[in-house]
């Protein structure tokens, strides 16, 4: 393998001379090489870019919208992920249907949106697919229906989109107005959970703390918990902490009942603020 200075000192004379697919490759050896010059890639990609290159318009819309190379520039991200979606780019054409859905660096439109993420999702784009499934499920511009949701979710699900995996168990478990299949529910979070999704992870313990659809097992419940609260999700750290409190699957212990509880308090929640003024309560 070629060290990144020898490449890209190969790669320069033909980038000079206008090869856009040379100035492509330059910008991602510095853009992916090490040492990386990303003030370097950007001006490489942008001059591949404005000869038409369709990933380097896509690859220099993402470091302007992420702001990788100083302050972001929402603005000239939806401009050059336009011209990348024009010439059917999947990842550019959902990163559109994003910005003009949130109304980010441009007007937001999400008619306009819904179509793009259609586009995408029709080249099997499973963020799109996603999106899709959330625009169904929360009825965004589209009739509110469970059933297309959960179809898009699933064809999101078959390319392994964790958040669909999520989603798909969230419906089944009983979701607003959807009937509730706990074993189907079980099977997406458990999905979810191996993956390392710590919101999935708390609903599974939930599941294995109640015995709803599997076997009680506070030990395996705590467990989840605990994977959950460390990926950051404010409910079971809640719900930790209450166990911590009453000795369910673990050791009664007031400290780290409290440690758990006022990190879901300083996430706002106020189930954790009423068990902590308990906890003192009974202390006194």
């Amino acid at each position: 393998m070629a060290k990144p200075r020898n490449k890209r000192r190969r790669l320069a004379p033909r980038a000079r001379a206008g090869d856009a697919e040379a100035q492509f490759e330059l910008a991602s050896a510095y853009d992916f090489d090490r040492p990386r010059n990303v003030r370097s890639a950007v001006g490489w990609y942008r001059r591949a870019a404005e000869q038409g290159h369709a990933v380097a318009q896509l690859f220099l819309a993402e470091i302007l919208r992420d702001g990788e190379a100083g302050e972001t520039d929402l603005r000239a991200a939806v401009k050059w992920f336009r011209r990348a979606a024009d010439q059917g780019d999947p990842r550019a054409q959902n990163a559109l249907g994003y910005a003009l859905f949130y109304g980010e660096g441009v007007r937001r439109d999400r008619p306009a949106a819904l179509r793009w993420y259609r586009r995408a999702a029709r080249q099997d784009h499973d963020h799109a697919q996603f999106n899709l499934g959330m625009m169904y499920r929360n009825g965004d511009v589209v009739a509110k229906s469970w059933k297309r949701a959960i179809e898009w979710f699933r064809k999101a699900a078959a390319q392994g989109n964790v958040a669909a995996y999520h989603w798909l168990g969230r419906i089944h478990g009983g979701l607003g107005s959807h009937p509730e299949d706990t074993r189907e529910a079980l099977k997406w979070y458990r999905k979810a959970a191996a993956a390392g999704d710590a919101q999935s992870q708390g609903h599974l313990g939930v599941h294995y703390h109640n015995g709803d659809g599997v076997r009680r097992d506070w030990k395996r419940s705590t467990t989840l918990y605990r994977a959950a609260a460390q990926g950051g999700d404010e409910w079971s750290m809640y719900l930790l902490g209450l166990c911590y409190r009453d000795g369910e699957g673990v050791h009664r212990n007031r400290r780290w009942a409290r440690h758990w509880l006022e990190k879901a308090a300083a996430q706002r929640v106020k189930e954790a603020r009423r068990a902590l003024a308990q906890l003192d309560a009974a202390a006194s």
